[in-house]
């Protein structure tokens, strides 16, 4: 008796075999590089290699310019450093002061001092309400920052009508100050610092030359006093210092410290006239990377001694 199911199960098992000697083939053919069964030529793929740390490659064309910027900001701290500006302001009503000399008073050397009103700038306010002669500073360079840039320059101390010109100003160390009179009678400069010489020295009429001359060797923990001692009235204040995060606020209070490297710093701010002399001993101002922060540092009038 002709047996169907044992036909069915062969003819199975037959189909079964060859397909998987066609897979096996298909997989050896495909693996020597074969597109096709019966042979033909070998197409050989591109291969790309990497390395074995992609982001060691190097970048071309605009991306490369990107990544040195990138690097260049990290290395700084971002986009480089920052500036801090503001104004320094008065609050209350600013009392009178007094003139220093009066014109046509008598007073020594009158037809040179008396010639016209010396003000006494122990305050000087703008009608705006912003303090003049206001220094503002770092106590120490800050970490990152910028040394003091190197100059032949002399830094200019003049004097006219037996007063000091500028009432205020920083004076970088190691820079030589030269004393100049626009007055035609004889002055005398008299510095009273901590750390430095002090200097005591004649100064001749009309001299347009800076005969006299000096230079602070170290930087000042605070404003150093300067006076005449031939006439009383006259004083000035300098502030020697070793870096270039320092400034004196100008006739409107205003005042601008540049290139400051990004991060937190404490300012001293100080003017003659402050009881304690201090405005403020730890102003904390936080710089942002290729930023301008600006900040009103408020003194009130009750804080004054006059």
């Amino acid at each position: 008796m002709f047996d169907l199911t044992k036909l069915l199960r062969t003819v199975v098992n037959k189909m079964i075999r060859q397909t998987v000697y066609t897979c096996v083939a298909a997989f050896l053919l495909a693996a020597a590089g074969c597109t096709e069964y019966g042979g033909g030529a070998g197409v050989v793929p591109e291969v790309t290699v990497l390395a074995a740390d992609a982001s060691a490659a190097e970048p071309s064309g605009e991306a490369a310019e990107g990544s040195a910027d990138a690097t260049a900001e990290s290395a700084t701290g971002g986009a480089g450093p920052g500036t801090f500006t503001g104004q320094v302001k008065l609050v209350g009503t600013a009392p009178s002061l007094s003139l220093l000399v009066a014109k046509g008073s008598n007073v020594k050397d009158a037809e040179v001092c008396a010639a016209v009103d010396v003000a006494d700038e122990r305050l000087v306010v703008s009608p705006a309400g912003g303090v003049a002669n206001v220094f503002i500073w770092l106590k120490s360079p800050p970490k990152g920052g910028t040394p003091l840039p190197e100059s032949d320059e002399a830094v200019i101390f003049d004097q006219k009508n037996c007063q000091f010109l500028p009432h205020a100003m920083v004076v970088p160390v190691k820079r030589t100050v030269k004393v100049l009179s626009a007055d035609a009678v004889a002055h005398n400069t008299h510095t009273y610092p901590a750390k430095n010489d002090a200097l005591n020295q004649g100064v001749q009429p009309n001299d347009r030359e800076g005969k006299l001359s000096f230079q602070y060797k170290k930087p000042e923990s605070v404003p150093v006093s300067v006076t005449c001692d031939f006439h009383a009235w006259m004083k000035a204040w300098h502030l020697p210092v070793d870096h270039p995060y320092a400034a004196v606020s100008d006739a409107e209070g205003n005042f601008t410290i540049s290139d400051l490297p990004p991060g937190k710093h404490t300012f001293l701010v100080w003017h003659e006239s402050v009881n304690g002399n201090f405005i403020e001993r730890k102003l904390e101002v936080t710089i942002k990377p290729g930023e301008t922060t600006t900040q009103e540092i408020p003194l009130a009038v009750d804080r004054l001694k006059l």
